[in-house]
């Protein structure tokens, strides 16, 4: 068996077993330097960026996802010591394990999968300086949001519940899915364009508009986190204005689907979840009803991890 590597290609960032990085690469001219987050690949250096590349709807159209996945890949072999020369015949067996958002899913699974395969061909590259020969032996692709309902499903007896509303928020879109009693309502899935990116634009031509003040992703990450910022009381304040606006906003969306939070158990999840912990408890009190939160940006990373074992133990 080769070595299990659980990687999430979010839009705005990048999550692994230990790591999560921005969603973006640069190529770079010269050699990368010793502590640099980049790697070599087929003569070209790329860097890690915190510019996050611009959505696309198909991630397969070119090669910086799979490039990517890869520098995921090479981090989590440096952090395991784990070298190419370890293993016979000098290639290190990968069984990937990727996800798609639930919209997409029917539709791109086989290409996503494909994607990465590539008919299993050996794949070199280097990283940090230290060169790595991979190979993927298969290559599993989940649905996002399920595999974070799996993962927490246990621990919060949600496979009792009639229903449960599993909301992902990402970084471009927001995945929904129902769940009856822990099968999947095939005629409730979809993925809508409101994911955190929106949400960005909205508070900067709120804060532009209002104090003629230019915010970066950046900063507001740092104002919705609470941390230390030099912004007024006054923009600190209208950025959760605007971010509440946005949830309500959000939510109100599923009344018009038809989906009554009253008669539901609601389960939020992703880095968009994490970052809106504070303003999903604020808002969700006009709902009265049942919901958790689930503060951690690799549910789904571990879900995928938790239904291949699952398939390898014959579940």
């Amino acid at each position: 068996m080769g070595v299990v590597m659980s990687i999430d290609t979010g839009n705005k960032m990048m999550k692994t077993n230990h790591f999560i990085f921005h969603s973006g690469i640069k190529r770079k001219e010269q050699k990368i330097l010793p502590g640099e987050e980049g790697i070599f690949f087929k003569g070209i250096n790329y860097l890690e960026s915190n510019q996050r590349i611009s959505y696309l709807e198909d991630k397969t159209i070119d090669d910086r996802y799979y490039i990517l996945t890869l520098l995921g890949v090479a981090k989590e072999l440096e952090k395991e010591g784990i070298e190419t020369g370890i293993y016979e015949g000098g290639t290190i067996p990968i069984q990937l394990l990727v996800g798609l958002p639930p919209g997409d899913y029917g539709k791109q699974i086989r290409k996503f999968r494909e994607y990465f395969w590539r008919q299993g061909k050996a794949v070199y590259f280097s990283y940090k300086g230290k060169p790595y020969r991979i190979r993927y032996e298969s290559v599993n692709v989940y649905m996002q949001g399920y595999s974070a309902y799996i993962l927490v499903a246990n621990q919060l007896y949600l496979q009792e519940q009639p229903k449960v509303l599993l909301i992902d928020i990402g970084g471009f879109t927001v995945d929904y899915l129902l769940v009856r009693y822990g099968v999947v309502d095939r005629t409730r899935i979809d993925s809508l364009p409101e994911g955190i990116i929106m949400l960005y634009k909205r508070i900067m031509v709120g804060i532009r508009q209002r104090f003629n003040l230019y915010l970066e992703e950046a900063d507001i990450d740092n104002i919705l986190f609470k941390r230390k910022t030099p912004y007024s009381e006054l923009v600190v304040r209208r950025t959760f204005e605007i971010a509440a606006e946005y949830m309500g906003d959000l939510l109100g969306s599923f009344l018009e689907f038809g989906i009554d939070f009253r008669t539901t158990v609601t389960v939020f999840v992703g880095g968009g979840t994490v970052l809106l912990k504070d303003i999903i408890d604020e808002v969700w009190k006009r709902y009265h009803s049942t919901y958790y939160v689930v503060d951690d940006p690799r549910a789904n990373v571990k879900g995928f991890i938790k239904q291949y074992m699952a398939e390898k133990a014959g579940y």
